[in-house]
């Protein structure tokens, strides 16, 4: 059955490409997936380093309201890979070893856990915490539906100082959770995106707001198992084939061309490769258009393994630092001591992107020296720097009227991917979201 002529051919195998393609697979469709490097994963995976273990490409949490996501991994067998500690808690620390933490009740509905969290805030004035009500009704007001593009042409730093919240309550908690969320910075993002998670997170159930995070690697949690879900149901995952071009006869996609000359037809071909990659490709010029414009966001990371534990939280947000978030990966995967490995991580880095590999890790140890206090004294025994130049879509004012629809196109040819416009910022939810839209339409 895996020799005959696919059904569907699926351009890419990250999240998106493998998701679309188990939801095809379980529907009895014949799949096969194209994908140009030569491991799984996309824009979203993990290797093994010798001096420091597990690495993903780009530390990542998950949440609660990742309901395509987990829809996913349930399907393919490893949602139990993913841990919802049942409390919403956030620390942050600063230069100086200062400490302040967000904890929502979980005994409280959504979104009144947050408001309380937020209300217990140390480093906000009791004044600043009142134009909570603003933005609780401003988002509000956005509960459903699209976002107004008003809201869509301003910057998140435009948005939130618009709505009367103070510098110092948009860096405690608005700032790292923007950055964390949309990968740009509060001055570049549209604000749109944070509105699109906002009221995921907070207005859709009291889980929708909890961080899931995994318990393995990126690759660990979802490569292998969705090929095997693929494969087990007469379904194909080739690797190391770099699409080039379309097959178009008669006013219809039947296929893809590789950069080798390797020639796949299908009745149905669905592109999940980003923006950057796929305007590439020879295209008609009926999928031409403005989506072209759209432009990458950066992330760098370094792991770091130390001689000892610094730090027991999961993870912790950095304040006032070029560093933005720390992962004890100990904790996550269940690494035993006394030894500790930590994943740093730089969102939005188009600065960092074109540092050395030296400086990335001279800037991550000045930042978690003044930050975590006991890190002066560890020693870092292994180290390894990644750059993710095309990691996300850049969601800057403009770009979502540019996203086209999951599903859209052409005869014969689908859009998908974490930059189709879901609904929501491009994350690996909005990659799974956009497969099973167009997995969707095609069973």
């Amino acid at each position: 059955m895996a020799s005959e002529r696919p059904e569907v051919l699926i351009l890419g195998g990250g999240f998106a490409g493998l998701a679309c393609a188990a939801a095809l697979a379980e529907g009895g469709r014949r799949v096969l997936v194209l994908d140009k490097k030569p491991h799984l994963g996309g824009r979203a995976y993990s290797f093994d380093d010798p001096a420091v273990g597990s690495v993903d490409n780009g530390q990542h949490l998950f949440m609660g309201c990742y309901r395509a996501t987990r829809r996913f991994l349930r399907l393919i067998g490893t949602e139990d890979r993913l841990e919802i500690p049942p409390e919403v808690v956030v620390d942050y620390a600063e230069p100086g070893g200062r400490r302040d933490r967000l904890s929502c009740p979980s005994w409280l509905p959504a979104p009144l856990h947050l408001a309380a969290g937020l209300l217990g805030l140390k480093g906000v004035p009791l004044k600043d915490k009142l134009t909570l009500l603003a933005f609780d009704q401003a988002l509000k007001a956005m509960k459903k539906g699209p976002v107004p593009e008003a809201v869509e042409r301003l910057t998140v730093r435009g948005w939130l100082t618009g709505l009367g919240l103070s510098p110092a309550f948009q860096a405690r908690f608005f700032d790292p959770a923007a950055i964390g969320i949309l990968n740009e910075s509060p001055e570049l993002a549209s604000a749109a995106g944070f509105v699109q998670a906002l009221r995921e997170m907070f207005f859709t159930g009291r889980e929708s707001s909890r961080f899931a995070l995994a318990r393995v690697g990126l690759s660990q949690l979802y490569t292998d198992a969705a090929r095997g879900f693929i494969e087990a149901r007469g379904g194909r995952v080739i690797s190391t084939a770099k699409a080039a071009g379309l097959i178009v006869e008669g006013g219809r996609v039947r296929g893809a061309v590789t950069d080798m000359g390797s020639r796949f037809e299908a009745e149905h071909t669905v592109s999940t490769l980003p923006p950057w990659d796929l305007k590439k490709l020879e295209l008609p010029a009926a999928l031409r258009g403005p989506w072209g414009d759209l432009a990458p966001a950066p992330i760098v990371g370094a792991t770091l393994r130390l001689d000892r534990a610094v730090m027991s939280e999961r993870f912790v947000g950095l304040l006032g630092t070029k560093t933005h978030w720390v992962f004890n990966k100990n904790a996550l995967h269940g690494l035993p001591g006394p030894e500790q490995t930590l994943a740093v991580v730089i969102s939005g880095a188009h600065e960092a992107v074109r540092w050395s590999p030296e400086r990335v890790l001279e800037t991550a140890t000045r930042d978690l020296t003044a930050c975590l206090p006991g890190f002066a004294a560890a020693k870092v025994t292994g180290a390894k720097v990644v750059k993710e130049p095309f990691a996300t879509l850049s969601p800057v004012p403009g770009a979502e009227a540019k996203r086209p629809e999951p599903g859209s196109g052409m005869a014969g040819f689908s859009f998908a991917g974490d930059w189709t416009r879901t609904g929501l910022p491009a994350t690996i939810e909005s990659a799974c979201a956009s497969a099973f839209t167009v997995a969707d339409k095609i069973n």
